[in-house]
């Protein structure tokens, strides 16, 4: 008897929660009843789908900000984004221990795509290291940017900076 009065003081206090929540929808054009009709159409915008990233659908979400074609500092990119869609293989192909989805929460704050896409496309961009110092790759979430260090031609070089910046990152926003 108790077990069923909490169950019921629970739906109920759900219940006008989804009551608000349908009205609000309704409120647009009738908004909701179009979901009830339609729901299959909806389902990717209302539920987690459970796509799971794959190297290619990573790749389509950045744009790389390249220094001019010929410039020093544009074969340097070039050798470090060799190195980049290699680790990326590296993760499809699991020999690594990270995923996709550690990668995008380092880049985005996010652990999966959102239902309608990010309202940009996210951006690689390029840093100098400087002599005598090791900086890790670095992101902002804000810009949706991650930062990675020019000239990286080694395989197990930028193998250990990315695992560094992620290592670095866990936790990131846990109380």
């Amino acid at each position: 008897m108790l077990y069923e009065l909490r169950v019921q003081s629970v739906a109920n206090r759900v219940a006008s929660v989804i009551q608000q929540f349908v009205a609000g929808m309704d409120s647009c054009a009738l908004f909701w009843q179009m979901v009830k009709r339609c729901w299959k159409q909806f389902l990717p915008v209302f539920t987690n789908a459970g796509n799971k990233l794959t190297r290619n659908s990573f790749q389509d979400l950045f744009t790389i900000g390249w220094s001019p074609a010929g410039s020093n500092r544009r074969e340097e990119e070039e050798a470090t984004i060799f190195q980049w869609e290699w680790w990326l293989m590296a993760i499809q192909e699991q020999e690594v221990d990270h995923t996709f989805e550690e990668l995008l929460v380092f880049i985005t704050g996010a652990d999966l795509l959102p239902p309608l896409g990010f309202p940009q496309s996210c951006n690689i961009d390029f840093y100098d290291q400087e002599s005598g110092m090791r900086r890790i790759p670095y992101t902002s979430m804000c810009s949706l940017s991650l930062y990675l260090p020019r000239g990286v031609a080694d395989e197990d070089q930028f193998k250990d900076l990315m695992n560094d910046a992620l290592k670095a990152s866990l936790g990131f926003g846990k109380v």
